[in-house]
């Protein structure tokens, strides 16, 4: 008999671009902003105040992704989040291929269904394009980042999207309408050179729920910063009336 799945507050798995467009230093700076993440005091202290914890896994992805190159550690410490930063200041670069979203998406959903912990499942999703090639490594109809998606969101799985602007014009657009799912958001990072920020902002979001409202948000002109305002303000309200 299979042993019962360990209960966690948290599923996150971090789905992370390697795709050629990807220079070795910025494949750097998103590695770097993913160590000062779990080093960082707030996302520390929404760990903490998780009382089964937080299961977090990372896979990077290009043309093709597999099993996580980080597997899954659960954190309930800031101790814990301190080694899962040093383990991933540790990882190597796997591929620098083609840009298939889906099959980041793909493979996240497997690991999220094969792994020993049971609890809401979330796959954050980063990447500096669009796809532009289809994924091999998903059942029939997730060749695309919409069948992805969407077959993620049958199995109750959020998926998050921070896409990195300045390579592709309508990028976080894409985003939006290709890889969250309708219970997602978006938070860019205006370029590699402010993923950091952007990665803390979102993973301290997803840990602590949606009443950890994201602090401003650089590349956003006044009307769409209002416009998110907006709506994460009725996801709150629906939230709290339900």
């Amino acid at each position: 008999m299979a042993a019962a799945a360990t209960t966690v507050d948290l599923e996150l798995f971090l789905s992370m671009d390697v795709s050629g467009s990807i220079s070795a230093a910025e494949f750097g700076l998103q590695k770097t902003g993913y160590v000062q993440a779990f080093q960082d005091a707030d996302i520390q202290a929404a760990i903490v105040s998780k009382p089964n914890g937080v299961a977090v896994a990372l896979g990077q992805w290009s043309s093709t992704a597999n099993n996580p190159i980080l597997g899954w550690n659960l954190l309930r410490t800031s101790a814990d989040a301190n080694a899962f930063a040093t383990a991933i200041n540790g990882i190597s670069r796997l591929s620098n291929d083609l840009t298939c979203v889906a099959c980041g998406i793909n493979a996240a959903v497997s690991a999220l269904q094969s792994n020993a912990y049971q609890g809401p499942s979330v796959i954050d999703v980063s990447g500096d394009g669009s796809q532009n090639r289809n994924a091999s490594n998903g059942p029939t109809g997730t060749a695309t980042a919409p069948g992805a998606r969407n077959a993620a969101a049958a199995l109750g799985i959020k998926i998050n999207g921070l896409p990195i602007l300045g390579s592709e014009s309508g990028l976080q657009d894409w985003y939006i309408n290709n890889v969250i799912t309708t219970d997602g958001f978006v938070i860019p990072a205006t370029s590699f050179n402010d993923f950091n920020l952007a990665v803390k902002r979102k993973i301290v979001r997803e840990i602590a729920g949606d009443n950890a409202v994201p602090g401003p948000l650089p590349i956003l002109g006044a009307c769409t910063a209002i416009g998110f305002s907006r709506r994460l303000r009725k996801r709150i309200n629906i939230a709290t009336l339900a």
